[in-house]
């Protein structure tokens, strides 16, 4: 018996060493940024006239599925942050 709670607990230990990225939907996305749906897109569209390279592109995920990766969302929002005038 042991044996077998000395292998799970290794199994949890190198779970929680696995940090896997979280991924956010567009409904999510559009919550923390306050930004609106075609607002992001025309971000991402270089030929907009809102094209903005600093924002974070999307990840397909399977065919008409996309996430955006959440530590580069917050990364993106913490730069305007920090970017603005006091």
């Amino acid at each position: 018996m042991e044996n077998l709670n000395t292998k799970n607990q290794n199994n949890t230990a190198n779970l929680s060493t696995l940090c896997l990225p979280r991924m956010l939907p567009l409904k999510e996305v559009t919550y923390h940024t306050g930004l609106s749906s075609t607002t992001i897109y025309d971000m991402l569209d270089k030929k907009s006239k809102r094209y903005d390279p600093t924002f974070p592109v999307q990840v397909k995920i399977s065919k008409g599925r996309v996430a955006w990766v959440e530590s580069e969302v917050a990364g993106w929002i913490k730069g305007k942050i920090s970017a603005r005038v006091h």
